[in-house]
């Protein structure tokens, strides 16, 4: 069985879905739309809307990046759509739309087509995916063993959303995302690697071997460095040190390494990256580093164990607080100079700044305290008793959401009650899970806004799920199971269609195929229903090796049933051709119950004309996954997708 997610999730369709029922958004698509379109340009209803899609400079520059001429398969292209009204002004503020779809020979382009392909992507059926979808996230779950869980909150299969698994050499410790380059960067201490993982298909490009035990992971503004803080290995036979690495987050080449002992480390970074801020906790040091020269410009002494750092824009201003005394530190950003040291109790820990800049959050889980800090005269003024262990605070546009390693609450903090000092403390809270959320083992965050929602997702280690809460609601609207693995944090990868500027819209696909396609592009109000055809080009290497697409081709409602022999049919087809791949011989496949409780190891047959099919028996219920295991270097193709299963 195939079934929508029962609670809103995804941006651009929620909106629309909010303001007009399916059944009148499909009845409405009968109305008779004056089009007058030319180049990439359409006038409906008074709404001119431009379009263009353009070939990423880098296929990891991002969509800021794009230069006009051919889009070719396998790389990045942006899509930007720039609506005007009838005077010529903007049209800002308002969520459009857009899906890509290769077109089949067969069906001409035509605003009947159009409005039924666009009524079919809005109805959210699972047999009608786009080729690419300009209006989702993806929410990516650091997992406790060496995976990470890839979700799709918008669409399940058989009561999963989990849409594929990441696999690591070991598990991940910490992780950064750089969106600007389609990278999510993760360090793994116990194989000494930093992961590359492409955010656009979800697969490891490479894993850098680390000189040491990497651990805290950094990310610039800019996103042009990334700095990675790694401990000596005891035994290894060369001087033991501990230190940060710089790399360049395009090219991956390591620019730097600073020795600098005492880790762990932490850091932090100025206005425009010009400085980074490094705290080593044990020798509690603190290390400023220019970005430009890539050198050490300043050593310090900080107070007695430093375990956070965080800048304010209002004061340029980093403040280190430290959990063995108490101190909070302030630094002047640009002078260097310290600016005051505020003694509270010890135990402090997390700190973070509102959106405003100015007031910051930190808490102490050894009094249970959290204490509200202005930046501009450097003084704390509100403080408050909250639940067992208060010990992550994260923000969305409106509220602080504080985690609980005692509890399994998660309070919230009204932006008036940080701001205002008139305002009392008063909190609200949420069940954040069933149990409590126990200390936490990453520094990376586990509870985060989702994209363009005033609505969080909450990471729950020991429940092993992912929690989804709108503001305003007494519990969590939903959750995504995430299949007996620990949930320790949380990210999420947004593929929606953004504004950039005044009236345009842009967003960062990447067409897997060469052929022709539809843009399809909708507006709700006024109502806007175009299909723009694009051509994408085969890749520009030749040489590289071709993707093969891996179809699973089911019976017809065809249910997959525990301890029943089971025969699972799929395509092998050339992603650019789409022609059938044949005569692969010593092709096997790896079956694994997740999280890798189960495996069965099995020859595939191949059936002619690039069919193939695998006979197995599932021992139970559960989410499954299907590797296809050959010699794909020799084959000079890249091994396909995992194929994902629910048993009943």
């Amino acid at each position: 069985m195939h079934k929508r997610l029962m609670f809103n999730s995804v941006k651009t369709l929620i909106r629309v879905l909010k303001k007009v029922p399916v059944i009148l958004l499909a009845c409405s698509f009968a109305l008779v739309l004056a089009d007058v379109a030319r180049a990439g340009r359409v006038v409906q209803n008074g709404i001119e809307v431009d379009f263009s899609l353009t070939q990423a400079l880098k296929p990891d520059d991002g969509p800021k990046n794009a230069v006009p001429g051919t889009v070719f398969a396998g790389s990045d292209a942006v899509f930007n759509f720039t609506l005007r009204d009838g005077s010529g002004a903007p049209v800002s503020g308002v969520y459009p739309a857009g899906w890509m779809q290769r077109r089949a020979e067969s069906i001409p382009n035509t605003p009947a087509s159009c409005k039924n392909m666009v009524k079919s992507f809005i109805g959210g059926s699972i047999l009608a995916q786009p080729t690419v979808n300009l209006n989702t996230y993806y929410v990516l779950v650091l997992n406790q063993d060496a995976s990470i869980s890839v979700v799709d909150p918008l669409f399940h299969f058989g009561g999963s959303n989990l849409l594929t698994m990441v696999p690591l050499s070991s598990p991940g410790f910490d992780w950064q995302l750089a969106d600007l380059r389609q990278r999510l960067f993760v360090s793994l201490p116990k194989s000494r690697r930093l992961a590359v993982v492409d955010s656009q298909n979800f697969r490891v490009l490479t894993e850098l071997e680390i000189p040491g035990t990497p651990k805290a992971i950094a990310l610039q503004q800019d996103q042009h460095y990334l700095w990675l803080a790694y401990e000596a290995v005891a035994g290894s036979g060369q001087e033991a040190s501990d230190g940060v690495l710089v790399f360049n987050t395009r090219t991956l080449e390591q620019v730097a390494n600073f020795y600098l002992k005492g880790g762990p480390h932490h850091f932090a970074f100025s206005a425009d990256d010009e400085y980074v801020f490094i705290a080593a906790e044990k020798a509690d040091m603190l290390s400023v580093i220019d970005v430009g020269s890539l050198s050490l410009v300043k050593q310090l002494p900080s107070a007695d164990n430093p375990v956070k750092l965080a800048y304010s824009p209002a004061a340029d201003a980093v403040y280190i607080s430290h959990s063995g005394d108490g101190t909070v530190l302030s630094l002047n950003a640009s002078t260097l100079a310290v600016n005051k040291s505020i003694f509270l109790d010890p135990g402090i820990t997390d700190l973070a700044f509102a959106p405003d800049g100015r007031h910051g959050v930190l808490v102490n889980p050894v009094n249970d305290h959290i204490y509200i800090l202005d930046s501009l005269n450097d003084s704390i003024t509100k403080q408050g008793k909250v639940e067992q262990g208060p010990d992550q605070v994260n923000f969305s546009d409106t509220l602080a959401y504080i985690r609980h390693r005692g509890s399994e609450t998660v309070l919230m903090l009204p932006m008036d009650a940080i701001v205002h000092q008139e305002v009392p403390l008063q909190v609200v809270d949420f069940p954040g899970g069933q149990k409590d959320f126990g200390l936490a083992t990453t520094p990376a965050p586990g509870i985060i806004q989702a994209p363009g929602e005033n609505a969080v997702l909450v990471a729950h280690p020991r429940d092993k799920q992912v929690y989804y809460y709108k503001e305003g609601m007494a519990a969590p609207m939903g959750s995504f199971k995430n299949f007996s693995r620990s949930a320790r944090a949380v990210i999420a990868v947004d593929r929606s269609l953004q504004e950039v500027a005044a009236g345009q819209y842009q967003t960062t696909g990447r067409p897997a195929e060469a052929g022709t396609y539809d843009v399809a592009f909708f507006l709700e109000s006024p109502r806007v229903v175009h299909c723009f055809e694009v051509r994408v080009r085969p890749e520009q290497a030749q040489e590289q090796d071709r993707l093969l697409q891996v179809v699973a081709s089911l019976v017809p409602d065809q249910q997959i049933k525990a301890q029943q022999n089971t025969s699972l049919t799929f395509r092998l087809e050339n992603a650019d051709t789409k022609a059938p791949i044949v005569g692969l011989a010593g092709l096997n496949s790896l079956t694994v119950l997740v999280p890798g409780i189960w495996k069965d190891r099995s020859r595939v047959t191949e059936l002619g004309q690039g069919l193939y099919r695998i006979n197995w028996q599932a021992p139970q219920s559960g989410a499954y996954y299907i590797q296809l295991l050959a010699d794909w270097q020799t084959l000079k193709m890249q091994a396909p997708r995992q194929i994902m299963l629910e048993v009943m």
